[in-house]
């Protein structure tokens, strides 16, 4: 039977401020106030739901003088001062959906289903005031639902390993925001972190490395410190049962036929080569995968995901399928033999019989399973759903063939990115994703008609912990952005406002604070972008902060900017090598870090320049005039400092506006090989006094075998308008390398002509 609250009383004043995130699909505020200085009873009308009603008890326990009372009540008289919670039949909400009702007698939580019960919860818990604030909350019609099934947030415990305690605050954060799924990586080459009683030494032996990898990736530089952990299965249990109290469903990840080397430690046998292997102590992408010729592979992941999949009722396993070099399958006498016996034309094919033989077998359990988007290569699995991580194009191609997918670029979604000044930020694994590039993502490609749009499931963030080691840095990497792609999940696309959600995440802040969380305040940073302009040997730098949150003030000659400094209202004119300093202010105080770029000028700075072909999407965030801006990508590799390319010659054109003499003309490289980022086998400098007819002056080859920063540069006698670089980019990986085989990524930074 159906119970509805009488709300006796009209209410009687209409001032109140809703904060809320995600943002409901439909929030009416009415007059008055619910009083939070008196008792109350919760009110439900079916046993069933006892449970949530224990949780909106310690809810509310904090903000009311004494623990409510909870009753199920089977008839219309109700007390007074009640929360009431129902699930009824005819409440036409979507699932998760809710309605919220708060007016001066009483609050209702009317649900289409326990997990909407849960998830109003969330919104009332969200409602309740702070220290500060008024005993009291406001009166407000709520109904809402959410735009998406699958809101996720993943967590890497291989390359570093985070106890239960942790991950229980971490499922926490995630149902405060209404994300319903948690993506646990549970194995890798860094470690095996899942109990296996059949296989007890996957964690005896793989659950343990002899040091890690310190420092920024490119020194290869490793302590010796013992390092490891896992989890037994009545811990997986008992976090299993924790994340399903609060409506949120845990997809394990078991990572194959790649990133195997914690278990091939383990059982040698299961590898190409049968060993010696040992769990690795470095990041990337290593040769040694399962072997895909040998049967005893398969009856052991066979028997690991059946363990598996008693420890977690959800219906998709996460099989991983990505970073998978095939060096080994070439010269594996049984991979081979498999290949010839299946009719197999390459290893991709081979790749794709893996990963279908394992769906097979998941899916006579009553599971399916989803993968990285490389799962996608030699043929997608059947009934298999793809996680779109290269960009947006396995989405994409998997939508079109009517699988569904999970949304999860880069570009958009890897938390373990910058997320500020890199100089202001602890060291990252690399790339540049803001609050603001998060909250502006949309998950639906453009490529998609709207039938097939609907087999995009949703989308996640991903917090990659190579350089992650503390809980702490968990928290800072993953909040305030996973706030920001909870409203992007949650709330209609069209009520979606950068504004509002900077304010709101102010809020967000302050309860940060007092529930003991690190949420990084990034957002508060100045950004920069800069840009040329008709007036050539110039840049313009446009100063950027979120909306709302103050002004910008800013020095040119390298002091402290103050609030007496000069206000940003247009952007800057840069002639000359100097330090640019910005910081935000609000009321006359800062509000965040002071931000810099130093520029240093030559002949090239701020001059017209052509690039072909573009670089890729992935990387291509300061476009074609990052190359002459006048700064140089720093230690720290971020993606507006690089332009990266993955295959095809490069050619770069820089006018210098007249001919003029000059003595160096180079052009700055990365290698990052282990990164699968490789310098060019060549790179040719031309000179042309009108754009047409080029003279070469020099072929430059990679000037060092070691990883970093490198320039390829011509030096001389030199003169010409033009000048020009061609670039001839590796075709494949070289063999001992990471990736052989694969194409390389390259990557280009500041041109210098002087």
């Amino acid at each position: 039977m159906r119970f509805v609250l009488p709300f006796l009383l009209l209410c009687t004043t209409a001032s109140a401020q809703v904060d809320l995130i995600p943002a409901p699909a439909n929030l009416d505020l009415q007059p008055g106030r619910f009083d939070l200085d008196q008792p109350v009873t919760i009110v439900v009308d079916n046993a069933a739901i006892l449970p949530e009603a224990e949780m909106l008890r310690k809810v509310l326990s904090n903000a009311l003088p004494s623990e409510p009372d909870v009753q199920v009540v089977q008839g219309p008289a109700l007390p007074k001062r009640t929360v009431f919670l129902a699930v009824p039949s005819d409440a036409e909400l979507p699932a998760e959906g809710y309605k919220l009702r708060i007016n001066p007698e009483g609050i209702s939580l009317n649900a289409a289903d326990r997990a909407g019960l849960f998830r109003g919860i969330t919104t009332l818990e969200q409602l309740l005031p702070g220290k500060a604030d008024a005993r009291s909350l406001p009166c407000l019609n709520i109904t809402d639902h959410p735009r998406f099934p699958w809101r996720g947030m993943h967590l890497d415990v291989c390359r570093h390993f985070f106890d239960v305690d942790f991950v229980k605050k971490y499922i926490d954060l995630l149902a405060r925001y209404k994300m319903n799924t948690f993506h646990w990586h549970l194995t890798d080459d860094q470690g095996w972190r899942i109990e296996i009683k059949n296989h007890p030494k996957l964690t005896e032996v793989g659950a343990w490395r002899s040091g890690s990898q310190v420092g920024p990736y490119s020194r290869r530089q490793y302590d010796s410190t013992h390092y490891g952990g896992f989890y037994t299965q009545e811990q997986i249990k008992e976090v299993v049962a924790y994340a399903a109290a609060r409506h949120i469903t845990v997809v394990p990840e078991i990572e194959m036929p790649g990133h195997a080397l914690a278990a091939l430690a383990a059982y040698p046998a299961l590898g190409c080569t049968g060993g010696p292997y040992e769990v690795q102590k470095g990041w990337g992408v290593f040769d040694d995968v399962f072997c895909a010729g040998n049967d005893s592979v398969f009856t052991m992941l066979q028997d690991v995901l059946t363990e598996v999949m008693e420890l977690f009722p959800g219906k998709y396993i996460h099989i991983g399928g990505d970073e998978c070099p095939k060096e080994r399958w070439k010269t594996c006498a049984k991979c081979q033999a498999r290949m010839k016996a299946k009719g197999l034309k390459d290893e991709h094919e081979l790749q794709s019989y893996f990963i279908q033989r394992i769906e097979k077998f998941v899916n006579g359990k009553g599971r399916k399973i989803i993968g990285w988007d490389e799962i996608l290569e030699g043929g997608l699995a059947p009934n298999a759903a793809v996680m779109s991580w290269r960009g947006t194009e396995g989405g994409v191609a998997a939508a079109k063939e009517k699988h569904f997918a999970v949304m999860t670029p880069g570009s958009h979604c890897y938390f373990d990115h910058y997320q500020g000044d890199p100089a202001n930020e602890p060291l990252a694994i690399g790339g540049f994703t803001t609050v603001q590039k998060t909250y502006s993502y949309e998950p639906v490609p453009t490529e998609l008609n709207a039938e097939e749009a609907k087999y995009i499931l949703g989308a996640q963030g991903n917090v990659w912990t190579e350089y992650i080691l503390t809980p702490e840095h968990v928290e800072y990497m993953a909040a305030p952005r996973m706030l920001a792609l909870a409203e992007v999940l949650w709330t209609p696309k069209d009520l979606r406002d950068e504004a509002s959600f900077v304010r709101r995440l102010e809020r967000a802040f302050t309860w940060a604070g007092t529930a003991g969380i690190n949420f990084s305040r990034s957002i508060y940073n100045v950004g920069y972008r800069m840009n040329g302009s008709k007036k050539r040997g110039l840049v313009y730098v446009t100063m950027e902060a979120a909306p709302g949150l103050g002004e910008i003030h800013f020095t040119t000659d390298g002091s402290e900017p103050g609030a007496g400094s000069p206000l940003y209202v247009s952007p800057v004119e840069v002639n000359a090598s100097g330090t640019l300093k910005a910081a935000l202010f609000r009321d006359g105080q800062r509000l965040g870090p002071t931000g810099s770029r130093a520029f240093n000028f030559d002949l090239g700075t701020g001059r017209a320049i052509t690039v072909q072909p573009a670089p890729n999407d992935r990387y291509d965030d300061g476009g074609p005039f990052a190359l002459v801006d006048g700064i140089s990508a720093g230690d720290k590799r971020v993606n507006h400092e690089w332009l990266g390319w993955r295959d095809g010659r490069i050619t770069i054109t820089v006018d210098l506006g007249e001919e003029r003499a000059f003595r160096h003309a180079g052009i700055g490289a990365l290698a990052e090989r282990h990164s699968w980022i490789h310098p060019p086998r060549r790179v040719e400098v031309a000179v042309s006094p009108d754009g047409n007819s080029f003279t070469s002056v020099g072929k430059v080859t990679p000037p060092t075998d070691k990883d970093g920063q490198l320039e390829f540069a011509v030096n001389g006698d030199l003169r010409g308008r033009f000048v020009r670089f061609t670039v001839d980019v590796l075709e494949r990986i070289p063999d001992g390398h990471a990736g052989a085989g694969n194409p390389p990524w390259t990557f280009l930074d500041e041109v210098h002509i002087r």
